[in-house]
């Protein structure tokens, strides 16, 4: 199929003289990019601190110090896993941005990713991407199930918001430090890490949240570890 596509690319720019590098560029990607169950090998990069604050392609606030990523045509909200080939470590990221723009880059990771991996210093990393999930899960019932075989809470969980917490940033007795949680709403499913074990003084809650958090997920969600 991909063969058929990019002869009849071939034939269209043949055709069309006026078609430009970018639509070119956009089709090949599209014809390049995983599926569900597949995996693709190719060059990643990472990017920081200047963009800290401004808008992903979503409409998040780029924090470089969560697990999120940009690439070409994944769906925003896509889990993926990326495993540096170099040194045979992986990161699990969210998908939240569109790039990377320079030739021969398949991803562009967070800073907090890039670490994960071990290529702050080199700057790219050869890498497989395996997708996890093409968005967040569509019902809650395998967050449920697995919530259960690995959580000693309910199925339900409590929000309450600490001002002391910002991103995607959480506090929680119940997981290790540096867990990955999808947590699912009714609005949306967001995947979060654990950062700190240490919850303030309050009785009934499960998680404490930033309050930005807080605001997007509510007061209740269910939950599956991200392994």
């Amino acid at each position: 199929m991909r063969w058929l596509f990019l002869c009849l690319l071939v034939l269209l720019t043949s055709c069309t003289p006026g078609l430009t590098t970018n639509v070119i560029q956009s089709f090949v990607a599209q014809a390049n990019a995983p599926t569900d169950n597949h995996s693709i090998e190719g060059r990643a990069s990472w990017y920081g601190p200047k963009f800290a604050g401004r808008k992903t392609a979503n409409g998040e606030i780029f924090d470089p110090s969560q697990l999120t990523a940009a690439h070409k045509t994944l769906p925003f909200g896509t889990l993926v896993r990326v495993y540096n080939l170099d040194n045979g470590t992986s990161v699990v990221v969210r998908i939240n941005d569109r790039g990377p723009f320079k030739p021969g880059r398949i991803i562009d990771l967070s800073k907090a990713a890039a670490e994960s991996l071990g290529m702050i210093g080199s700057g790219t990393a050869q890498v497989k991407l395996e997708l996890l999930s093409s968005t967040a899960p569509s019902t809650l019932s395998a967050a449920r199930a697995s919530a259960n075989r690995a959580s000693p809470v309910a199925d339900q969980y409590k929000l309450a918001s600490d001002p002391q917490l910002s991103g995607f940033n959480i506090a929680s007795e119940h997981f290790p430090v540096g867990q990955l949680l999808l947590f699912s709403s009714t609005q949306e499913t967001l995947m979060v890490r654990v950062s700190s074990s240490t919850m303030p003084i309050s009785s009934g809650v499960d998680f404490f949240v930033s309050p930005e958090l807080y605001s997007r997920m509510g007061e209740v969600i269910n939950l599956a570890p991200v392994n």
